[in-house]
C-alpha cells in the first residue's frame, strides 16, 4: 500500500468513528437499553458484509482481498480504539475500563479482524483465486 492509500484509510476510519460516535449521542448509546443494544451488534455485522466488499473493491484493485481486508481490520479496529480510548478513557476519565462499560465498542475492535478476512477469503474463492 501507498501512502495515499494509508491517508484514506485513516479519514475512513474517523469519519466511521464520528458517525458511530454522532448516531449515539448523546453519550456514546450507554442511554439505549441492553435490549436494544444486543441485537444491533450483529446488525452492523450484517451491514459490513456489504460495505466490506464495497471497501475492498474501491480502495485496492490488485485482488489481494485477504491481505487488503487485514489492512481494513487494522484502521477499522486500532484508531477507532484510539480515538475512544481518548474520549472515554481520557476525556471521559475511564481509563481503560471503558472497555467494560462500553462493551458493545469493544466487540468490533475484535470481530472486524474475523469477518473482514472470512469475507475477502470468500471474495477471492468466488472469483477462483482459491
Amino acid at each position: 500500500m501507498n501512502t495515499l492509500q494509508h491517508g484514506k484509510l485513516l479519514g475512513y476510519s474517523f469519519v466511521t468513528w464520528l458517525s458511530f460516535y454522532l448516531i449515539g449521542l448523546p453519550d456514546y448509546y450507554q442511554q439505549w437499553p441492553f435490549w436494544i443494544k444486543l441485537p444491533l451488534l450483529p446488525l452492523v455485522t450484517l451491514l459490513y458484509i456489504p460495505i466490506t466488499k464495497i471497501t475492498l473493491k474501491k480502495y485496492w484493485s490488485d485482488g489481494k482481498h485477504v491481505i487488503n481486508s487485514c489492512w481494513l481490520a487494522f484502521y477499522l479496529t486500532l484508531p477507532l480504539f484510539i480515538y475512544d480510548y481518548l474520549l472515554l478513557g481520557v476525556y471521559k476519565d475511564l481509563g481503560i475500563n471503558f472497555v467494560f462499560s462500553y462493551w458493545y465498542l469493544s466487540f468490533f475492535y475484535f470481530s472486524f479482524w474475523l469477518q473482514f478476512p472470512y469475507i475477502a477469503w470468500r471474495m477471492e474463492k468466488a472469483e477462483g483465486r482459491r
